[in-house]
């Protein structure tokens, strides 16, 4: 059996597209749908009456994705746990794909493909894509990675009755720091790019800036935990100091060098969006700058 697990939180304008796309998936098996939700908009009463065949699990005070990803867990009665976001849709095909893939390959761990949702002359959301999901594309190999994207990654249950869970106090990177945890213990993780779900990012630029300049600073705090690229940089402040100022360009061409190489028609068709996800990369950097020094 899977559970699918979706964290929700004020999700009155998305939810319904993410509920309908799991009804209307093509896989036989059992599966049950637990949405774990701390909403203050009309979420609760879209879900109750439009969705009363699934699991709903609802917070009184706003909660954090990685706490009710948690609780989702331990409600659910699958040993398959199919994480997938409230502004998401899935493929016709996900669980099933998600499913052979379990079958397949001798891992507790796949992750999926992201493809964007957003609208297409929504250039805010394109860059909020390709910002957050370069490395985790269709047009991406499959092959086996150190992390990948919550929005779309399923677990074998018994990974979270052996380690744990989320970290609610690295959100937004919690699933990084659990991920690269079970990397170290010898949990092989696998990207699939034929198990797809479509992301909707945020529309609005002041939203996007700020969401970047939180990944950026939450960025430092996990790179002083755990020895990945960039490490040294929040490590040392004198480092820093030199580094941080090129790392805008950094991120820009190896950004749009992974898109040209593996899926140009992002890029191509709408080449000013690179204004936008450049100016985003400056929040970002503005951020990390702020996490290396935060004693917190």
């Amino acid at each position: 059996m899977i559970s699918v697990v979706i964290p929700s939180y004020n999700s009155e304008n998305t939810i319904h597209r993410c509920l309908d796309s799991l009804k209307r998936q093509s896989f036989r098996g059992d599966y049950e749908i637990v949405l774990v939700d701390s909403s203050e908009d009309q979420t609760p009463v879209i879900v109750r009456s439009k969705y009363p065949e699934i699991k709903f699990i609802h917070f009184s005070q706003k909660t954090d994705p990685g706490t009710a990803r948690n609780k989702g867990v331990t409600e659910a009665k699958g040993n398959i746990i199919a994480f997938i976001d409230s502004d998401c849709i899935a493929d016709p095909e996900w669980l099933i794909k998600i499913s052979a893939a379990h079958e397949r390959d001798e891992v507790s761990v796949i992750g999926g493909a992201v493809r964007n949702g957003n609208a297409e002359g929504d250039l805010v959301g394109l860059a909020g894509y390709i910002a957050e999901f370069r490395e985790f594309t269709p047009g991406q190999p499959r092959r086996a990675v150190l992390h990948a994207p919550t929005c779309n990654i399923s677990y074998k249950k018994r990974i979270f009755e052996k380690y744990g869970g989320f970290q609610k106090e690295y959100y937004p990177q919690e699933d990084l720091i659990f991920n690269y945890r079970l990397n170290s213990e010898g949990e092989k993780i696998i990207f699939d790019p034929a198990i797809q779900v479509y992301h909707h990012h945020r529309t609005k630029l002041g939203d996007f800036l700020t969401h970047q300049q939180r990944i950026g600073k939450i960025t430092s705090k996990v790179l002083k935990e755990i020895p990945l690229e960039g490490s040294l940089i929040v490590k040392n402040p004198i480092l820093a100091f030199f580094c941080v100022p090129f790392l805008p360009f950094v991120k820009f061409a190896r950004t749009v060098h992974t898109f040209l190489k593996n899926d140009p028609e992002v890029i191509s068709k709408r080449p000013h969006v690179l204004g936008f996800f450049a100016l985003g990369l400056v929040y970002w950097v503005i951020g990390f700058s702020r996490g290396i020094f935060d004693k917190e």
